[in-house]
């Protein structure tokens, strides 16, 4: 139906009919993909060896101790038959990048760099000499950027000097620029007809695992790097390693068909359900691709369905994890959505510290008593449940080295130096049959048998956690991945419905001249004002009421009015996080064995400690007692911790400090949430105002009603506030600038700090009415109370502080461009165009009406065209 409609001969058509053949495509191939599961995560967390080892094939995939992975590679899982190993295709595929992709590559990595270096040296230029510049597309080649990246280096002797002393430029820089002249060397030594761009190519696995390596981290060069020609082409890249090396620059990504054993992975059922392919990417952070990676990476990742975030159990929290998760919220998924998308393997597991039980007597374990003496699972707890919003079934604890024991894999195909690294490794685990997370497992099941570490650490003793892993994947695929399929197939529906109305609308403005255009905008602005001063404005102003802690909270406007409107998640409520604070301080074990020593006590009252006993050490414990524990919490007759106020302002720290970054997470969330919500509605607006003839008539219109200088500051406000995302990049760092200091949270606490209580035995004795005041179980009730309310006000007024914060930033945007709307009886043509009767005035008439004016699609005063029965019939299907 679209080949029927006739294009008018102007730019915009033609471009808007591109578009819609663009996003019917990328449509086409979202609904025909097969389900993904992306591997993400930092390099040297050991992703290569897991994936291999979950597959059954350790050495599948090439690993070694310097980053290795330079490709996204794509395995497309088969299941193999029963008996049989698993095995890698004898050949791979080798999928170039088209000119486009690399011209968007290229693209990425110039305006990062331009970005930096403008605002950290705007004397070298740079904006000035590539701003806008593609070296790949442009007639002029590399050569502006050959003339102007050697200011990034020293002068040559006698030359005039540079503008910035280099030795103030970062190395990282200068780095960049030489990965884009890598990319610059191979695209340049290709032969004529047989350029590989866009090409595919089938190379023997071997030839492919030698040639596609990162080159080992160089020291950057001194000099500025020269040209170097390396010719190769798509037909000896087939067979010659190196031809095939120095093609690297310019590979989108390597697939490789692996058949699975099912004695290893059952994989059958769920691949009759679903083809099913796994995506390793490269590790953020290696050395030598870089921007190259990280381009290639943030446009595949746009289509993966089910992630699989591995990270260090030893350091959970990266750069390199939190990049990549960046990387996804700038496609416009919302936190929460990716939480339902994610999975988090701690991998490397072997080499956690099993935590003292020494430390933890007794026989009963709660989770938290566990998280506080054991940093490194407490890490995998607090950074694993942000990925994963929670969901406590999405993390797996995992290491290979102990799977690769368990299932007796081969790994003989690794390099030496590899080998040995796992030989050592497997001489450090424990003899085989030997589990030593059982105890801690069986003691916080006794607790909790619901608690999720207990399955998660018996599922590592039996093999490395790789069969959980196994069934987290399954079972995410089976619940998740199909949807999350469908849901990146729902986004390239509304883009291609956007798309279809942009061409309708370019379509009838080519064909009615000026007026409708204007007619057009007074429409759209009106569209805008409507959603800036019903619907978003108001919600935000909502946030800066005084009364928020008043009925339990305070209530957050939907983000419309009437039908259609959908509520979002609210930010950290103050009220419900006091409350929440007020159950964690009435918590403390502190104040029941408090309690507990006034309920043993004669007269009812919190006993005195004795003073420390001299020690012969001769005494033997009592069989039975197992520990030195007291059943007031006291060990042997040293000072109990709740005779003095230390203990209890150590607690309070921690308690203001974790429901505190508990609520600067939430907040931090809630604003990534709130603008995914604002960039998917305002995408149709987005569309409208980046049109190139809707560009052009706004910035004559305003500079005509407003004069350039406030024109250009309107249309920015105008096009800053249909960007949320940027908006809320520079909100949330200031997030992070708020932290508490131990003077500060002294401060807070309601009694004096480094001070025995009543009940300390250096306290003397009192009148016996003051000791009966002083030691009262009423007084612990009041101190319970008066710490529980200081804990909540210091959480409370830190998230009030910080909701500040994010309002002052965004209410001010948004009222800037309410007020940068033009009125519609300003949006009229240029006086001197001459008025068209046959056709109407601007604002009223034939001309006048809006493509969008009629629900069937006709327009008045035309015939109804192609486009419109496309549009019609597209909707009702």
């Amino acid at each position: 139906m679209l080949q029927d409609q006739e294009i008018p001969d102007v730019p915009e058509c033609h471009a808007a009919r591109a578009r819609v053949a663009e996003t019917a495509q990328e449509l086409l191939d979202r609904v025909d993909s097969p389900v993904t599961i992306g591997v993400v995560g930092e390099y040297s967390v050991g992703k290569s060896l897991l994936l291999g080892t979950l597959l059954g094939c350790p050495d599948l995939l090439p690993v070694e101790e310097r980053p290795t992975t330079g490709n996204i590679t794509v395995l497309s899982l088969a299941a193999g038959e029963s008996g049989s190993a698993t095995r890698a295709a004898d050949t791979t595929e080798i999928r170039y990048l088209s000119e486009a992709q690399l011209s968007r590559c290229v693209g990425d990595i110039l305006s990062t760099l331009v970005d930096k270096l403008d605002r950290r040296h705007p004397e070298l230029g740079a904006g000035a000499a590539l701003a806008g510049y593609d070296p790949v597309t442009d007639p002029r080649g590399w050569a502006p950027f050959d003339s102007w990246y050697p200011c990034l280096w020293p002068t040559p002797a006698g030359a005039s000097p540079a503008p910035v002393s280099p030795e103030l430029i970062d190395d990282a820089h200068r780095d960049t620029v030489v990965e884009l002249c890598r990319i610059r060397d191979a695209l340049l030594s290709q032969r004529g007809r047989y350029s590989v761009l866009g090409h595919r190519a089938l190379v023997a696995r071997k030839i492919v695992n030698e040639a596609l390596k990162l080159p080992p981290a160089k020291v950057t060069p001194k000099t500025p790097p020269k040209f170097t020609l390396q010719p190769f082409n798509s037909e000896n890249i087939e067979s010659d390693k190196d031809a095939l090396s120095r093609s690297f620059p310019l590979i989108e990504r390597v697939v490789q068909k692996v058949t699975v054993s099912p004695d290893h992975w059952a994989l059958g059922g769920l691949l009759a359900e679903h083809p099913v392919q796994l995506l390793d990417f490269p590790g953020i952070g290696a050395a030598g691709s870089y921007g190259r990676d990280k381009s290639l990476s943030r446009r595949a990742l746009v289509d993966v369905h089910t992630i699989l975030l591995v990270v260090l159990s030893s350091r959970p929290e990266s750069k390199g994890a939190s990049e990549f998760w960046d990387m996804l919220l700038e496609d416009g998924r919302s936190a929460d959505a990716l939480g339902q998308a994610a999975l988090v393997a701690a991998n490397v597991f072997d080499r956690t510290h099993l935590p003292s039980l020494a430390a933890l007597p007794g026989t009963a374990l709660a989770v938290p008593d566990l998280l506080r003496h054991a940093d490194e699972l407490n890490g995998i707890h607090v950074y694993g449940s942000k990925f994963v919003r929670g969901r406590q079934d999405g993390i797996v604890v995992t290491s290979a080295v102990p799977a690769i024991r368990a299932y007796e894999l081969s790994y003989t195909r690794l390099s030496d130096e590899t080998r040995e690294r796992v030989r050592a490794a497997m001489g450090k685990l424990p003899p085989p049959g030997e589990r030593p997370w059982e105890p801690i497992a069986a003691r916080l099941e006794s607790t909790d048998p619901g608690n999720p570490w207990t399955p998660r650490l018996r599922a590592y003793d039996k093999d490395g956690g790789i069969d959980h892993l196994r069934h987290a994947i399954e079972d995410h695929v089976r619940r998740n991945g199909v949807g999350q399929k469908l849901e990146r197939a729902e986004r390239s529906r509304r883009k291609l419905d956007a798309a279809l109305l942009t061409l309708r609308r370019q379509v009838y403005r080519a064909a009615a001249g000026g007026n409708a255009a204007y007619r057009e905008i007074a429409e759209t602005f009106a569209e805008l004002r409507f959603l800036l001063d019903k619907r978003v404005r108001p919600a935000l102003h909502a946030l800066r009421r005084p009364d928020r802690l008043d009925g339990g909270g305070f209530e957050v406007p939907t983000h419309g009015d009437g039908e259609g409107a959908t509520a979002p998640a609210a930010p950290p409520g103050l009220a419900e996080t006091a409350t929440a604070v007020h159950r964690a301080v009435f918590r403390w074990k502190e104040w029941h064995h408090l309690l507990e020593r006034a309920d043993r006590d004669p007269q009812h009252l919190v006993t005195k400690s004795g003073p420390p006993t001299s020690e012969t050490g001769m005494r033997l414990d009592y069989p039975g007692f197992g520990d030195a524990t007291g059943a007031d919490g006291a060990v042997g007759d040293e000072d109990p911790a709740e005779d003095s106020s230390d203990a209890f302002i150590e607690h309070f720290g921690h308690t203001v400090e974790e429901w505190g970054s508990n609520g600067r997470q939430a907040l931090r969330e809630w604003c990534q949430d709130w603008a995914a919500h604002w960039q998917q509605e305002f995408a149709p607006l987005r569309e409208w105002f980046a049109d190139p003839g809707t560009s052009r008539l706004l910035i004559e219109l305003y500079s005509r009603r407003r004069g350039t200088a406030k024109a250009r500051r309107q249309l920015g406000d105008l096009w800053t506030c249909l960007n949320p995302g940027k908006a809320i990049e520079q909100v949330t760092p200031a997030l992070d600038h708020r932290e508490w200091d131990n003077e500060e949270l002294e401060g807070h606490f309601p009694a004096r700090p480094h001070h025995a209580l009543a009940w300390h035995h250096l306290m003397r004795d009192l009148e016996e009415h003051i000791e009966e005041r002083e030691r009262h179980p009423l007084r612990i009730i009041e101190l319970r109370q008066h710490t529980a309310v200081a804990a909540a006000r210091a959480v409370t007024d830190l998230l009030d502080e910080l909701l500040g914060v994010v309002t002052d930033k965004l209410v001010p945007l948004y009222d800037l461009a309410s007020a940068a709307l033009l009125d519609e009886s300003d949006i009229v043509p240029p006086r001197q165009e001459p008025p068209d009767d046959s056709h109407g005035s601007p604002s009223h008439g034939p001309s006048g009406d809006s493509p969008d004016d009629h629900e069937d699609g006709a327009r008045s005063g035309h015939d109804e065209q192609p486009i419109d029965r496309l549009i019609s019939t597209w909707s009702v299907d």
